[in-house]
C-alpha cells in the first residue's frame, strides 16, 4: 500500500509518499481502507517532532478520518467488512490503517464521507471542551482562537445550538467574512484591533466565561485579563509554541477572580469514558444528518500531495478543513 512517512523532523518536504506493508488487524482491531483523512495541526506538530508523547521515527501521521471496513479481528463483533466508518486513531495518511475497535463508529447512511472525516478531532474537541470540560450554559460567553479554522468552525456551529455567545479571533477580513457566514456572534481581527478592549466592550466589562486557546505562545497574559470571575482558559493547541511569560504571575491575576486554566486533548475522553465518546459521536451524526452542523471542506488534496497540504495549512490561508484523499 501507499502511505505518507516521516523519517525525521522538518519542513513539509519530509512528508514522503512511499510503499509500505499493509497492516493486519489484531484481535480487537479493525482494518480500514481510508477514504478521507483529516489534516490537523497535530500532524504538523508530529512532523516537527514536538507532539506530546511523540512516537519514534519513522511515523505515518494522521489521527482521524473516514473509510470502509476491510476486515476485523476475531474479537470484534460490532463491525463488519463493507461498513462506512469514522475513526479516531493514528496512521491515517495511508491507503489502509488499523484502529482499536472502540475508536471506530459506523457512519449512518446519507452522511458525506469527507464531512464525517472532520468530526473526530474538530467537532468532538469543540463539543467536549464546551460541554464535558467547561459545562457551558446558555447565554454564557466564550472566545475561540483561530475562529475560521476546523475547531473554530465547529465551535461557532455548536455554540449556536447551545445558546452560547461566541466571540472569535481571526487575522483577516476574508476569514472574518467566513466566520460571519458560519453564524458567529462577534469577530475580532487580532492584527488590527485591540482584542482585550473589544472583549470588554462586547461583554460590558464583565469578561468571558471560557477561552478556547489553540495558540498559547504569548497569549495567556491577555487571556487571564479577559476572563470573568470563575472563568477558565482551555488550552488545546500550540500554533505559536509553548506558553511564554511568567505563569505564576498569570495565575495570580486569575486567582483574584477565581479563574483558572486547564489543558485538553480529545483522546482523554475516550480513555476516561468510551461510552460518553460514543454518545457524543451519535449526537454529532444527528446534528450532521439534520443539517444543524455543516463542516466546511476548504480543499480535498491527493494523499501524495500531503506536503502541499501542510504548506497550505501553515500559510494561514485555510478556512474550515483540509482533507487528504488516498
Amino acid at each position: 500500500m501507499k502511505a505518507i512517512q516521516i523519517h525525521q523532523a522538518g519542513a513539509p518536504d519530509v512528508l514522503t509518499y512511499e510503499d509500505t506493508q499493509q497492516p493486519t488487524p489484531k484481535k480487537d482491531q479493525v482494518l480500514v481502507r481510508m477514504i478521507s483523512a483529516s489534516v490537523n495541526w497535530a500532524d504538523v506538530m508530529v512532523r516537527k517532532g514536538i507532539y506530546p508523547g511523540m512516537p519514534a521515527w519513522p511515523v505515518i501521521p494522521g489521527i482521524d478520518g473516514a473509510g470502509v471496513v476491510e476486515s476485523v479481528g476475531n474479537q470484534v463483533s460490532n463491525l463488519k467488512p463493507g461498513q462506512n466508518v469514522l475513526i479516531l486513531g493514528q496512521k491515517c495518511y495511508a491507503d489502509y490503517t488499523v484502529v482499536n475497535s472502540r475508536s471506530v463508529w459506523p457512519i449512518p447512511d446519507g452522511i458525506d464521507m469527507d464531512e464525517a472525516a472532520v468530526l473526530p478531532v474538530n467537532y468532538l474537541t469543540a463539543y467536549h471542551m464546551m460541554h464535558t470540560v467547561a459545562r457551558m450554559q446558555p447565554e454564557e460567553t466564550l472566545v475561540i482562537y483561530a475562529a475560521a479554522g476546523g475547531v473554530g468552525t465547529a465551535v461557532i456551529q455548536l455554540g449556536k445550538l447551545a445558546g452560547v455567545t461566541v466571540i472569535g479571533l481571526t487575522s483577516s477580513e476574508e476569514k472574518a467574512r467566513f466566520t460571519r457566514e458560519q453564524g458567529i456572534d462577534h469577530i475580532i481581527n487580532y492584527k488590527t484591533e485591540d482584542v482585550l478592549e473589544k472583549i470588554k466592550d462586547i461583554t460590558n466589562g464583565k469578561g468571558v466565561n471560557v477561552i478556547l486557546n489553540s495558540v498559547a505562545g504569548n497569549t495567556f497574559d491577555r487571556d487571564f485579563e479577559a476572563l470573568a470571575p470563575l472563568g477558565q482558559i482551555i488550552w488545546f493547541g500550540m500554533a505559536a509554541g509553548l506558553p511564554e511569560g511568567d505563569l505564576g504571575k498569570q495565575l495570580g491575576v486569575g486567582f483574584a477572580k477565581s479563574a483558572g486554566i486547564r489543558t485538553f486533548m480529545v483522546f482523554n475522553v475516550m480513555d476516561l469514558d468510551p461510552g460518553l465518546m460514543t454518545r457524543s459521536v451519535g449526537t454529532l451524526f444527528d446534528y450532521l444528518g439534520g443539517n444543524k452542523i455543516k463542516p466546511h471542506i476548504y480543499e480535498s488534496i491527493p494523499l501524495s500531495e500531503a506536503a502541499r497540504a501542510h504548506q497550505i495549512l501553515e500559510s494561514g490561508a485555510v478556512s474550515g478543513k483540509l482533507i487528504l484523499k488516498p
